[in-house]
């Protein structure tokens, strides 16, 4: 379970967090939605610890330091970077032994991800696709129960998208907790229990599984709801 509670955050003078308050269920896929800019990427560096909120504060699972619950998460960031002259192959040992997960595990998602062609490729060599499944492959090592991801779906051809969204599917029947971020409603299923619509570091209203369910098309919620300001 997330909560945060008056959560704040600028860059500068400019505030990108504004008084945040949310709480999910334990499990589940939550999905926060919005235009550019509205800070769905600054907090989920919030949540993974990257950043340091200037006011508020961050409980996850009833722990509220980041090195206490950042074993529990997988993370996928947008955008994802390394050093570039590292290979994929390396870049996956690295991430194995961090996580202490075994060789089969990172042979698992490989072939899942169909990645294993890319195992010698410097990663400044790989494609955009290629970036983002290799960071989904980081997340997941190590079974986390929480996954944050942050615009999955950017760069993955038709048959990644169809992939992330089976994946989804099972990680949710695993009784795992999903915090994703996405420009658009669209391209999830029925599966979401909260859509919580961000603008200008606020949320502006909390969809249920139920409206979402009941709206015709989830690609125009974003539109009727700027409509409705």
């Amino acid at each position: 379970m997330l909560k945060t509670k008056n959560l704040s955050h600028r860059y500068d003078k400019q505030v990108i967090i504004d008084s945040l308050s949310i709480e999910t269920q334990s499990s589940g896929l939550h999905v926060f939605a919005g235009a550019n800019g509205c800070g769905k990427s600054t907090l989920f560096r919030l949540i993974a610890g990257f950043d340091v909120p200037h006011k508020g504060s961050i409980e996850i699972n009833q722990m509220s330091h980041a090195d206490d619950y950042r074993s529990q998460l997988g993370i996928s960031l947008e955008p994802f970077k390394t050093e570039p002259n590292l290979t994929v192959s390396q870049i996956l040992t690295m991430a194995q032994l961090e996580k202490k997960a075994d060789a089969k595990t990172i042979e698992y998602w490989l072939d899942f991800w169909e990645l294993n062609d890319a195992l010698n490729k410097l990663f400044k060599e790989l494609s955009v696709g290629m970036v983002k499944r290799l960071s989904l492959i980081i997340s997941l090592i190590g079974n986390p129960q929480i996954l944050i991801w942050d615009e999955p779906f950017n760069g993955l051809d038709p048959l990644g998208i169809e992939k992330l969204q089976a994946l989804i599917e099972q990680e949710i029947q695993a009784g795992k907790l999903i915090l994703l971020s996405t420009h658009l409603l669209s391209e999830l299923s029925n599966t979401i229990e909260q859509a919580f619509i961000m603008e200008k570091g606020r949320v502006k209203k909390i969809l249920s599984k139920d409206e979402l369910n009941n709206a015709e098309d989830k690609s125009t919620i974003l539109k009727w709801l700027q409509a409705e300001a």
